[in-house]
């Protein structure tokens, strides 16, 4: 799975060098760099300072309520709107300068100071002069603008936007702060080669649905071990996606409870999936199409709660699983949800490949009493009922709790089965299949979960039948999740803070 953090460790890690640093976030207006600051600021430590021309303290509190949790209150706010002098008042403060010294270093430095736009120089009057402090400055660009626009009112035009933030960098780099400046474009610019670090963030439409990108082109000091993570900005904070972990260290087999039993529906095991998905629908069907790049143990988080589920409260539940799951990634989800001894009332899962028998053998006896041999199976014949096997008796052979029951099928398990059975998978085949599963269905206390490769031909057939239709993709690492039906917008995965066994983040 993925973890959602407020921060990217590269820039949790630039915040603790010492200063002076010079960080430059640019990006469209609307993708979430303010957002961005405000999480760098209540990250940051020693005192902590926003420089700002487009919100006063009042709405930056009511568009975002967090700021007062965990001590982000002490964040303090320059309105940049309000301090601007005239520019007869600035000349007076520049001429005050000339009573040091002429050619002393103190009267440059002075000099350097005052020329900054006013809003700076408050800031700066606040600040320590030998302790860490973080200022942001959202925007520069309306800053400086506003800045330059005056002066070219009055009788000194020889500074220009480059010399300023040349100015600025050198006045900041003078005590031991770290700077964040935001402009409001994607474009390089000569402030690019001028900083310790840049940050890019994006927002893009795919498949007609948002996603938010940032890209760490450059931070001085620190190894960037990924250049770009996705974020969402949900319930005003940002929060970025890190690349997925290893299968052994997600925590497997956490089902959040059934808030109220809904009859004819199957609780999905997760609040997250209930909320973007619904209920499973018994007698229906979900499809899940993956793409080849989304490692298995991510489909695997995704069905394990609606299959524990069902297990402890009796729901019988059939595994027809890929080939390329082994025994612990199949059983042991579900191992623990029933008495020892039991799980096979329950819980069965179909050998299609005929590896698995062998494999269970010394795996103990639940593995092996609730494992359907491919050797059960009986090729049908025009004198056979084709629901004549183990499979299907042991279907309709009711519940135990009187819970209804979970199919996960595999479209590559399917195949396997096949090949194992030397039964040809034709188009006539496939084109069969929804009828074959309403058959299934109809009546029934089930619901099928299919899982397939985006638009195997396989599985292509049964998404006119399907009530609820999934598409999980990776994105440089990480999975993103797309309703078609119902549509939704787009979510990552990734692991639930609250002990649940995941989350789904909208992505806004």
């Amino acid at each position: 799975m993925s973890t959602a953090v407020r921060l990217p460790i590269e820039l949790r890690q630039f915040l603790q060098l010492p200063g002076p640093q010079s960080l430059l976030i640019r990006g469209p207006p609307g993708s979430g760099k303010t957002t961005l600051t405000l999480a760098l600021l209540e990250a940051a430590a020693g005192q902590r300072l926003l420089i700002t021309n487009r919100v006063s303290t009042i709405e930056l509190g009511r568009e975002f309520p967090w700021l007062g949790e965990n001590g982000s209150s002490n964040i303090q706010v320059v309105d940049a709107s309000d301090l601007e002098p005239s520019l007869h008042g600035m000349s007076q403060a520049i001429a005050a300068a000339q009573v040091v010294e002429t050619g002393s270093k103190e009267r440059d430095v002075l000099a350097e100071f005052l020329t900054l736009p006013s809003p700076i120089q408050e800031a700066w009057s606040r600040l320590p002069s030998d302790a860490p402090s973080t200022v942001v400055i959202d925007s520069w660009d309306a800053l400086v603008e506003h800045y330059l626009g005056r002066r070219a009112h009055g009788t000194d035009t020889r500074i220009d936007r480059g010399e300023i933030e040349r100015i600025l960098l050198r006045v900041m780099g003078r005590s031991p702060s770290h700077l964040i400046l935001v402009l409001e474009t994607e474009l390089q610019s000569q402030l690019d080669y001028l900083v310790n670090g840049v940050v890019v963030t994006r927002r893009e439409l795919v498949n007609e649905r948002l996603e938010r990108w940032l890209y760490l082109p450059k931070l001085r000091g620190i190894r960037i071990a990924n250049a770009s993570y996705p974020y969402t900005v949900e319930g005003a904070k940002f929060q970025c996606i890190e690349p997925l972990r290893a299968y052994n260290e997600i925590h497997r087999g956490q089902v959040e409870p059934e808030p109220d039993a809904m009859p004819g529906f199957i609780w999905p095991g997760s609040k997250s999936f209930a909320d973007a998905f619904g209920r499973l629908a018994v007698g229906r069907l979900t499809l899940i199409e993956v793409e080849e790049e989304v490692p298995d143990y991510v489909v695997q988080q995704f069905l394990t709660p609606a299959k524990v589920h069902a297990v402890r409260n009796g729901g019988r539940v059939l595994e027809i699983p890929a080939p390329s799951l082994s025994p612990d990634e199949i059983w042991g989800p579900v191992e623990g949800s029933r008495p020892a001894g039991h799980l096979s009332e329950v819980y069965r899962v179909l050998d299609v490949s005929g590896q698995l028998e062998r494999t269970v053998r010394s795996q103990g006896k639940d593995r092996q009493s609730s494992l359907i041999s491919i050797k059960s199976l009986q090729l049908p014949s025009p004198d056979r009922d084709p629901d004549d096997n183990d499979v299907s008796r042991w279907l309709k052979g009711g519940v135990v709790g009187g819970h209804p029951g979970l199919v996960t099928m595999y479209g590559s398990g399917l195949e396997a089965l096949a090949s194992t059975m030397k039964l040809p998978l034709t188009s006539e085949a496939a084109a069969a299949m929804p009828g074959s599963i309403q058959n299934m269905l109809g009546g029934s206390s089930l619901h099928l979960i299919a899982i397939g490769r985006i638009d195997a031909p396989l599985l292509r057939p049964i998404k006119s039948i399907a009530n609820i239709h999934i598409r999980i993709l990776n994105r440089q690492g990480r999975a993103l999740v797309y309703g078609l039906k119902p549509w939704t917008t787009g979510f990552v995965i990734a692991e639930s803070a609250n002990g649940g066994p995941y989350e789904l983040l909208r992505i806004v």
